[in-house]
């Protein structure tokens, strides 16, 4: 394991941002050999190579995905550098691009700081991004630094984008893929995938079709546990507790038909569905209970359901050409995550377990007398009492809606410029309940709070059943752009790159309720508007046809926003009423090169990004029972990225990236006593560094088959779990430990890629990769990676396949 470490950091040390495994290969110039071949990206929304592309640019091709055998988001943020991540299990990836890190985390997140698109469709928001299944795909584009400019308010340090495959008019094409395989410890995982590519009109018409079933067999056990509860009452876990606990199955679809209109005119309809059902929980508490054990004493469980619609028409207007995007996509969530340790656990004055665990009885401690300073010890004796145990229920439907007109300058001439406009608006309605399923509600509890806070005439509260806190929102959010990108050759060599966009948001929502079972359930409303301008600069230097040097100057930010209905308490105890956009600024420099004759490119940037108004989630009960954002000063980024893509032989290729990340709160404006950061301090889920790296030989067997093996090893630096000193229940913050994720793969295939059979290792040294650290509940559980898994992949290819280059 050492040397294999040991020879991928000596490979970045050349300077290594974008990881391909088995490049795409093409033969020379001259014929007479084999060079890695162009990648064409859309990054600046038009097809260029990436080497001509003035930006620091991490490409997943579609070879790559199939030979990484990448499918979840995991698989390719763990292997590009640039990007960490934190997790609680499925639906509740949150990602973070260059140290661009506000904070946010599952148990409080604020608007995501990075873009994630597919196809046309803006998909982040706030919190985890979609989970979704990545199957027939054409590339994945990490485009590194901000991106406000061409692709707004959610890619403020870096987006995301996934490019599915498109229905092909010429050829039938289909394919099957199997894969399964054995979890260390644990159960099977098995997927089945395949899509087909129907000509209808030859030339003119073509549907294309893609669907997926998977099963993941779970590895963590959830452990038979006996609690002596504060009230008195004894009870077990034994309804949830299993061996391999945590399980999940995915089933999702793709159906896109493709029209050529004209020579010049095509249209291209796309329809995604996936559903996402999991059970148990990602996480486990080794501090307690050893690697891959927890205990829970309450149902854990979720579904995820997204349905997309993308229509992209383009065509030729005569002086350029006009394209047309227009999207929509919902997504629907349930979670039900249990609470109990908060009920056990909790020391937040008044909310202290002996209080909470008294709405299960008949009589005991009361909050009220608690805030009339009575000493538990005289308060009324636990009495007639059941299990304490609580749980909660999320639900979320969101839906988005948007449309984008450009008009593009034709490829070619010495003149780019692209100009447009873009409106989206989003449909948000989400609510909470926290279930307490043997709340008493004659109890001396329930009834001394309602008496309590049921003192203004006209007020009466109506708890619902088991109801312990409870809340029904609504948000409506919509935002409009103008945006424009100007290019001009001044020479051969040079070429100046200017950008603008101006941003427009206004939004309004509201709660039916939010509150205990004990106060009235009251509405309340809120709107506000903002507005901001982003600007982009740059020169390069095309110093030869293989060599481009670059500076660019690009903003990019969130939008600002109102912290409604926190209450006065709040405002009293530092809680901001209005939080203003955050705006971070990249100076950058890099370089893009071919080098070895065409066998090896080296790419790389050097960059600094002052963050100033940084916004973060706030979630502190000493502050305000619910989380609000705020401005808490201003942060800066010193960074480094390069990557090295080698085709050694025609046999042997390797490639290698990292990325180093000097990011901390430069100063903090906050100042309040119950939240404590340093300045000076790294920011929080940002690794100081990454690398990847890899290296695959293959060679024929005979005439008709060619073998080959692979090994990749991917390393996440360690980082802190809180950008807090102190974390809201008490915890000090966590240094999680760096780790390294490493797989082998032996198979054998044709040349032109009809059918490839392959066993695997994935996570071939069974590293126990800590996640995330969690403090929410009142514990220290750790989201971990997959154990080692021994599987087995085989897919093949009907009609039209790739050109074999042999």
């Amino acid at each position: 394991m050492r040397s294999s470490v040991g020879f991928a950091v000596a490979a970045a040390l050349y300077g290594v941002t974008t990881l391909r495994v088995g490049p795409a290969l093409a033969l020379d110039e001259t014929g007479a050999g084999i060079t890695l071949q162009e990648i064409v990206v859309t990054a600046r929304k038009r097809s260029e190579s990436l080497q001509e592309v003035p930006e620091s640019i991490d490409v997943f091709t579609a070879q790559d995905l199939e030979n990484l055998s990448i499918s979840q988001f995991e698989d390719y943020a763990t292997k590009t550098p640039s990007i960490s991540f934190i997790s609680i299990g499925p639906g509740t990836q949150m990602f973070f691009m260059r140290g661009v890190s506000d904070g946010s985390s599952p148990n409080s997140a604020n608007t995501s700081s990075t873009g994630f698109f597919v196809d046309d469709m803006s998909m982040s928001y706030y919190g985890s991004i979609p989970d979704l299944h990545t199957y027939d795909i054409e590339r994945i584009e990490v485009l590194n630094g901000p991106q406000g400019t061409l692709f707004g308010a959610g890619a403020m340090s870096g987006a995301v984008r996934i490019i599915s495959n498109k229905p092909d008019p010429s050829a039938f094409s289909a394919g099957v893929d199997l894969d399964g395989g054995k979890i260390s410890h644990g159960r099977y995982n098995t997927t089945y995938e395949g899509f087909v590519n129907l000509p209808i009109v030859d030339g003119r018409t073509a549907v294309r079709l893609s669907g997926y079933s998977l099963q993941d067999g779970g590895f963590i056990n959830n452990v038979l546990t006996t609690r002596d509860w504060v009230n008195g009452v004894v009870s077990n876990n034994a309804p949830w507790a299993r061996n391999d606990y945590n399980t999940q199955r995915v089933e999702g679809m793709r159906a896109a038909i493709k029209q050529v209109i004209t020579d010049d005119w095509n249209a291209v309809l796309t329809f995604n569905y996936q559903g996402q059902r999991h059970n148990g929980a990602w996480d486990q508490d080794p501090e307690h209970y050893g690697l891959d054990q927890v205990s829970r004493f309450a149902p854990e469980n979720g579904d995820n359901y997204v349905r997309t619609l993308d229509l992209h028409v383009e065509g030729d207007v005569g002086i350029g050409d006009l394209v047309y995007a227009g999207t929509y996509w919902s997504q629907n969530v349930r979670s039900v995550d249990e609470y109990s340790n908060y009920v056990q656990y909790s020391n937040v004055f008044p909310f202290y377990a002996a209080n909470i665990q008294s709405f299960a009885c008949q009589t005991g401690p009361t909050i009220p007398q608690a805030y009339q300073g009575v000493p538990q010890s005289q308060q009324s004796p636990f009495g007639g009492c059941q299990v304490p145990e609580m749980f909660y229920i999320y639900n979320n439907n969101t839906q988005r809606w948007s449309n984008e007109v450009r008009l593009q300058s034709k490829a070619g001439g010495r003149f780019h410029w692209l100009a447009g406009l873009y409106m989206e608006k989003t449909a948000e309605q989400y609510s909470q309940f926290y279930d307490m399923p043997n709340l008493q509600p004659n109890g001396e509890a329930l009834q001394s709070q309602i008496s309590y806070y049921n003192i203004y005439p006209g007020e009466h509260a109506t708890p619902l059943p088991h109801e312990w806190y409870s809340y029904v929102s609504n948000l409506d959010y919509t935002q409009f752009t103008e945006f424009t990108d100007l290019s001009f050759d001044l020479s051969d060599r040079w070429n100046i790159e200017v950008g603008v966009q101006h941003f427009q948001s206004s939004f309004n929502g509201g709660n039916q309720w939010a509150g205990y079972a004990w106060q009235p359930k009251e509405p309340s409303e809120y709107d506000g508007a903002s507005h901001k301008l982003n600007a982009k600069a740059g020169v390069n230097l095309k110093v030869n046809k293989n060599l481009l040097l670059y500076g660019i100057f690009s903003q990019g930010f969130r939008d600002g926003g109102i912290n409604a209905g926190i209450g006065a308490n709040c405002t009293a105890n530092g809680a901001p009423v209005y939080y203003k956009p955050d705006t971070l600024n990249n100076f950058e420099v890099g370089w893009k090169s071919t080098l070895l004759n065409g066998h090896m490119t080296w790419n790389g940037a050097l960059y600094y990004m002052p963050w100033k108004d940084y916004q973060t989630p706030v979630f502190d009960l000493a502050i305000c029972p619910t989380t609000f954002n705020a401005n808490i000063g201003n942060a800066r980024i010193y960074g480094f990225e390069s990557n090295v893509d080698y085709l050694v032989t025609e046999a042997l290729s390797v490639q290698a990236s990292l990325n180093y990340d000097d990011s901390k709160l430069s100063s903090d404006s906050f100042y309040n006593s119950n939240y404590v950061v340093y300045p000076g301090e790294r920011l929080p889920f940002v690794p100081y560094f990454n690398y990847s790296a890899n290296v695959r030989y293959q060679r024929p067997v005979n005439a008709s088959l060619r073998g080959y093996v692979q090994y990749d090893i991917a390393h996440k630096g360690d980082m802190w779990s809180d950008l807090r000193v102190v974390d809201l229940h008490g915890f000090g913050r966590t240094l999680q430990p760096a780790y390294e994720i490493s797989n082998l793969r032996l198979g054998l295939e044709m040349p032109d890629g009809r059918w490839t059979a392959e066993f695997y290792v994935s996570n071939l040294w069974n590293t126990n990769a800590v996640i995330f650290t969690n403090t929410g509940n009142y514990d220290h559980r750790q989201t971990t990676n997959e154990p080692r898994v021994l599987g087995l992949r085989a897919n093949y290819r009907f009609g039209k396949i790739r050109a074999s280059v042999e």
